[in-house]
Order: C-alpha cells, then structure tokens, then sequence
C-alpha cells in the first residue's frame, strides 16, 4: 500500500517542483510580459516531460495490449474537436464572460508561441501526466470508474476557473475513458490536441 501511494506521489511532487523551479524565477521579471503563461506551459513541458515519458514507459508492464489504429486516432481527433466546438459555441451563445475553451491568458496574440504551447506542449505534459502516469497508477489502489473521477476532479481543479474547470472535469473523464479502452496515451493526446485546436481556431475566427 505505502509503495503505492508514494508511486502516485512521486510525479505529483515531481511537477509541483517543476512549476516551482519555473515560476519561482518568472515572478522576478517582466521579460515574458503577457506570454508569460504560455512560456510557463513550454518550460515546464521542456523540463517535466521527459522524465514522465520514462514514468510512462516504466509502467507498460501494468497496462494491457495497446489498441490504436488510424481509425481510432481519427475518432479521437473528431471527438476532441466536436466537443471543444460545441462547448466554444454554447459559451458564445450564452455569453459567459470569462469564459473560454482554455485560459484567457493563453491567448495572447503571439500566435506562433500559443499554436506550439496548446497543440504541443500542453497536450502531451497534461496527457502524460493526468492520463499516461496518474490515471494508472491511481488504478492501482482504486477502481478504473474511482480513477477517472479522481484524476479528472485533480485536471478540473488545475484548470482554477470554475467554467473552465467544469469543461475540463467532464474533459477528464472522457480522456479517462479513452485511456482505460486504448491502453495507450496516443489517445488522449489526440483528443486533446484536437480539442485545443478548436479552441485556438474559434478564437482566431
């Protein structure tokens, strides 16, 4: 039970640090001015990715067979985008202010920097992280349904916002489920790619 919990605490800390190595220094100056966020997101990827890719790799032997074909990263792709346009356009309809498919602050009008952050950087440290070492692990102590729940409340409540952090519970447990039927991180990291996709092509239209 102790090896357990302290494997599901071990990149819990391990990216806490990471944002304190990374934030810790950002907060000392104005260099970044209002890509400071989106720089965040990119070195903290650069730093943190990495090692939960070796986490990831080093948990293959607690996952079954990996079912993934191009059929099914099509599927992923079509419902990451279909649900962040849904949710875009229900936001825009019922004019939520504050509201928006990612953190306001990531749209910052450097569009080369926000395209690399939320179709790169984004995805895979949060796929990698919730879905690819979290999800798994928290299986280990608790059922797959519990799991999902868990991680997808913990991938809510980082979100901060409160719309936002609704969009992206019910986000979680769907990249949960896709995890769960895939046994591979390919697919939430798809979804989620396309999800971000859509939100960035809704806020350049």
């Amino acid at each position: 039970m102790k090896i357990r919990i302290r494997r599901i605490l071990f990149p819990i800390l391990f990216c806490l640090a990471v944002a304190c190595i990374i934030e810790l220094p950002l907060a000392q100056t104005t260099i970044f001015g209002d890509d400071v966020i989106l720089w965040d997101t990119l070195f903290r990827a650069v730093i943190a990715v990495p090692m939960l890719i070796h986490l990831y790799k080093e948990d293959k032997v607690f996952r079954g067979e990996e079912h993934w074909s191009g059929k099914i990263a099509a599927a992923a792709a079509l419902g990451g985008a279909g649900v962040s346009l849904i949710f875009g356009l229900v936001v825009r309809a019922l004019q939520i202010t504050g509201a928006s498919l990612a953190d306001e602050t990531l749209f910052t009008g450097n569009l080369w920097l926000e395209a690399v952050v939320l179709l790169a950087a984004s995805p895979i440290l949060e796929e990698y992280f919730f879905r690819g070492v979290l999800y798994g692990r928290c299986k280990e102590l608790v059922s797959a349904p519990a799991a999902a729940f868990l991680t997808a409340a913990f991938f809510g409540v980082f979100h901060w916002d409160i719309v936002q952090g609704f969009y992206s519970f019910i986000m979680g447990l769907v990249l949960a489920f896709l995890m769960e039927k895939t046994n591979t991180v390919k697919a939430p990291v798809v979804f989620h790619f396309a999800a971000n996709l859509a939100a960035l092509v809704l806020t350049v239209l």
